[in-house]
């Protein structure tokens, strides 16, 4: 009779580890089949209808147009995040010292009211001026309405623009006018 016990429990644990690792291995499994960032961008970049191209020698950058604009995404293999830039979209001479002071003030007031990052650089060659627009995202296959959401960070990018263009005219009638 102790025996039957015996066996009865042995059976019962080896039936409940095997079931488990059947159960991880399955998890497993799926985690391989889930996209890594990458795959999930440029499968959004698709559906929301935009055209791609990959970096040449560079497997972290992605090209796209959205709306005209061009823009890059690097994308870490390793992370769930996305840098996405819209680079060179405005530009104003060193020499214009009062649009520089404009363009330094607007991108302040840009970067306060939208959910992108504008900066700027000086080219020493061009001596200019150049304006970029960054954002960082999380990007998984477990939020929903990937779509929408990459939609929407891209509009934040046309809105920094407008803002900056609209505050840059509010200076220039202020200044006309005092």
């Amino acid at each position: 009779m102790l025996y039957v016990f015996i066996v009865i429990i042995a059976v019962s644990i080896a039936s409940s580890v095997f079931q488990w690792i059947n159960e991880n291995k399955e998890k497993k499994e799926m985690e391989i089949k889930k996209k890594n960032t990458r795959e999930l961008f440029i499968d959004t970049l698709t559906k929301i209808g935009c055209q791609y191209q990959l970096g040449e020698d560079d497997d972290t950058r992605i090209f796209f147009d959205y709306q005209g604009e061009s823009f890059f995404a690097n994308i870490d293999a390793e992370s769930i995040y996305v840098h996405i830039w819209d680079t060179h979209w405005c530009q104003v001479e060193l020499s214009d010292i009062d649009e520089m002071s404009r363009l330094r003030k607007t991108i302040n007031w840009s970067n306060f009211s939208t959910g992108v990052t504008t900066v700027y650089t000086i080219d020493n060659d061009t001596k200019t001026m150049i304006v970029h627009t960054k954002s960082i995202i999380p990007f998984m296959s477990s939020m929903p309405g990937l779509e929408v959401y990459l939609r929407v960070e891209l509009n934040e990018f046309f809105r920094a623009h407008h803002i900056i263009e609209v505050e840059m005219h509010k200076l220039r009638e202020q200044e006309q006018d005092a």
